[in-house]
């Protein structure tokens, strides 16, 4: 295990090599609780350590630069421009907006029922703005899918392409210095949310974290450009 661990090391980032060494761990205790075990071979191995980097959200400027590559005229647009808004007004997870179905929104209330990790249930709330562009989204369509998302074929949206898009989206604008992925949103959403006067459990609660903890990462990110300021 520790030579795996190792070798991970050389093409691995340290978060990468840190969820081998976990879901390894889990899967010795859950042998030992099973009864084919009796003691786990890591019992004594120290996890590694991963690195506590600051988040980076998307800047303003980058934002519009990437909005303002989502034609309104077109389908593509339309359903581009929502899903970022939705992802700035909620800071949703992207496993949680590929599977929002259309009796989950409530867009006259400006409501979405989230089904987030471990089967916890929440609610969020989307701006005026957001509602009228999901709502104009949702009239574009010709098909019968229970799904929010499609493609341009009217096929159900999947992971992989809520993630070029956006990828596509910053390659596009010319975006440096910024990972240009549906978690950066997350990031940003959270950041904004803060710096706009929320406090640490509300932003828990939309985030979805069962815990402080990573939330306050997102806390140590804005105090630490703050004090730069």
């Amino acid at each position: 295990i520790r030579l795996f661990l190792l070798k991970q090391k050389e093409t691995s980032n340290p978060t990468t090599i840190f969820n081998h060494f976990r879901n390894l761990k889990r899967f010795f205790n859950w042998l030992i609780q099973e009864g084919q075990l009796k003691q786990s071979p890591m019992a004594s191995m120290k996890r590694p350590r991963v690195p506590k980097t600051l988040i980076k959200p998307f800047a303003v400027d980058q934002l519009r630069q990437l909005l303002s590559l989502c034609d309104e005229t077109t389908f593509l647009g339309l359903r581009n421009k929502a899903i970022i808004f939705i992802f700035l007004d909620t800071a949703i997870r992207l496993s949680e907006m590929i599977s929002m179905q259309i009796e989950d929104l409530d867009i006259e209330h400006g409501i979405i029922k989230i089904m987030g990790k471990g089967a916890k249930e929440r609610v969020v709330a989307i701006q005026q703005r957001t509602q009228k562009m999901l709502l104009r989204y949702l009239l574009s369509r010709d098909d019968h899918h229970r799904c929010v998302w499609v493609n341009e074929e009217r096929q159900p949206l999947t992971v992989w392409g809520i993630e070029q898009m956006i990828w596509k989206l910053g390659k596009r604008a010319g975006l440096e210095n910024v990972r240009c992925s549906p978690h950066t949103f997350r990031h940003t959403s959270a950041t904004m949310a803060l710096d706009n006067g929320a406090k640490e459990f509300e932003v828990q609660a939309m985030l979805g974290h069962s815990t402080l903890t990573m939330t306050r990462r997102y806390v140590a990110s804005l105090n630490s450009e703050k004090a730069a300021e």
